[in-house]
C-alpha cells in the first residue's frame, strides 16, 4: 500500500506499553508541545472542536467524536469551510508548523489511510500531512451511528496512529505505534499487567457495542446493476425521499475530498453562472460534474444520493478494495433530515435484484 512515503512500513509487532496518570498528562502534552503545535479536543459533547493546547487553561474531556473530522481542518485547503460552520482556531490553514493531533479517534485515523491513497501526487496534502504527529484515543463507548467494524475498522485500530492511548478509568495507556514519538514515552514508566489486561476487556467490551456487522462485500456488484436498471430510480427515490441536499453529510465527512480540486472550477462557474451555485455547492455530486455543462439542469436529489453512495461503496471499493467510508456516523448524528446510512446500507444489501 502506498503511503505516500509518510512513515516507514506499518510496525505490525507489539510495543512497549507505557502508563500515564490522567491528571499528569498535560506534563506530556508540554513535552510535545515544545516541538509540535499541539491541538486537544475542546468543548462538550454536542460540540466537540479541536483547539490550540494551552497548559493554563486545558481540561480532559468526555466525547465521542467531533462535529468536524480534524484532518479536514488541519490537511485541507479552506474553499470547503465557506460552506459549513468551523470553529477550528487554524480554519485558514496557512501556517506550515508541524502539528501534533491529541485525541484523535481510530476512525478520523483510519481516514488517512484512504486520504494518503487518493490524494498521494496533491503537494498541499503531503505538504502537511508530513508535518502531522497523530495521537490517537481509543473509542471506549461508540454511538449507535457508529459502524467502523463493516468497514475494516474497529473502536481500538491503531493504523495510522503515531501513538494510540487508551483510557482506563485514571490511567492512559500510551503505546509507540510509528515510532514518530518513541522519544515522548522512552521516560515513562511501563504499563502493568493488570493494566493491559484492563485495556483487552475495555477494547472486547467496545467492539462488541458496535453491533450489527453489514456485508459490504455485497454492494459494488449490486450497485452497478442497479445503475443500468431504469426500474430501481424508484429505490433511490425513496432512499432519499426526504433528503433536502444541504451536502453537510459530505462537507464533515472524514474521507470526503473532491474539494482538491474545486478550488479553481468553483471559481469559475460562479464567475459563469453566479453566486447561487456556490450556496448550492455540493462536492462530489455538484452540478458541475452530474449536469449537461455549465446551465444545464441540476440533478434530482435521488441522483445525487445515487452518486454518493456509488462513488463512496461500489468505485473505490473496487479500486481501493475498501469502501470510501470509515464508519464514523457523523452524517447520520448530524443529518438533519434523520436520515441514517446504516439504515440505508442496510436496505441495499437486502435488496433482491435479478
Amino acid at each position: 500500500m502506498q503511503t505516500l512515503g509518510l512513515r516507514k512500513k506499518m510496525v505490525k509487532k507489539s510495543k512497549t506499553a507505557k502508563i500515564v496518570k490522567k491528571k499528569n498528562i498535560g506534563k506530556f502534552l508540554d513535552t510535545i508541545s515544545n516541538e509540535y503545535s499541539v491541538f486537544v479536543p475542546t468543548g462538550n459533547n454536542d460540540d466537540v472542536s479541536f483547539q490550540r493546547y494551552c497548559k493554563d487553561s486545558f481540561t480532559l474531556i468526555n466525547y465521542s467524536n467531533s462535529f468536524l473530522p480534524p484532518q479536514k481542518c488541519f490537511l485541507f485547503p479552506p474553499i470547503w469551510k465557506k460552506f459549513i460552520k468551523c470553529d477550528f482556531e487554524d480554519t485558514k490553514n496557512q501556517t506550515d508548523e508541524e502539528k501534533a493531533l491529541f485525541g484523535m479517534r481510530p476512525c478520523d485515523a483510519q481516514s488517512l489511510t484512504l486520504l494518503d491513497r487518493a490524494l498521494n501526487d496533491n503537494e498541499f496534502y503531503i505538504k502537511k500531512r508530513k508535518k502531522l504527529l497523530t495521537i490517537v484515543t481509543g473509542c471506549n463507548s461508540p454511538r449507535k451511528s457508529c459502524f467502523c467494524t463493516s468497514v475494516k475498522g474497529s473502536p481500538f485500530l491503531t493504523e495510522n496512529a503515531d501513538i494510540f492511548i487508551t483510557d482506563t478509568g485514571n490511567n492512559f495507556i500510551l503505546e509507540d505505534i510509528s515510532e514518530k514519538g518513541t522519544k515522548y514515552l522512552t521516560d515513562l514508566p511501563d504499563a502493568g499487567t493488570d493494566d493491559l489486561e484492563k485495556k483487552e476487556k475495555i477494547k472486547k467490551r467496545s467492539f462488541e457495542s458496535v453491533g450489527e456487522i453489514f456485508n459490504l462485500e455485497v454492494l459494488p456488484e449490486k450497485l452497478e446493476k442497479m445503475e443500468k436498471m431504469p426500474e430501481t430510480e424508484a429505490v433511490w427515490k425513496k432512499l432519499s425521499d426526504s433528503c433536502s441536499n444541504c451536502a453537510q453529510c459530505i462537507s464533515i465527512c472524514p474521507t470526503c475530498h473532491c474539494c482538491f480540486v474545486l478550488d479553481d472550477i468553483v471559481d469559475m462557474v460562479v464567475d459563469e453562472v453566479g453566486e447561487k451555485v456556490a450556496k448550492e455547492w455540493d462536492p462530489c455530486m455538484c452540478n458541475i460534474f452530474m449536469s449537461a455543462g455549465l446551465s444545464g439542469p441540476p440533478p434530482e436529489g435521488y441522483q445525487r444520493t445515487q452518486r454518493r453512495l456509488m462513488d463512496k461503496f461500489c468505485h473505490s471499493a473496487k479500486t481501493l478494495g475498501q469502501p470510501f467510508c470509515v464508519g464514523c456516523g457523523r452524517c447520520i448524528v448530524n443529518c438533519e433530515e434523520k436520515l441514517n446510512l446504516k439504515e440505508t446500507l442496510k436496505v441495499l444489501i437486502e435488496l433482491k435484484i435479478h
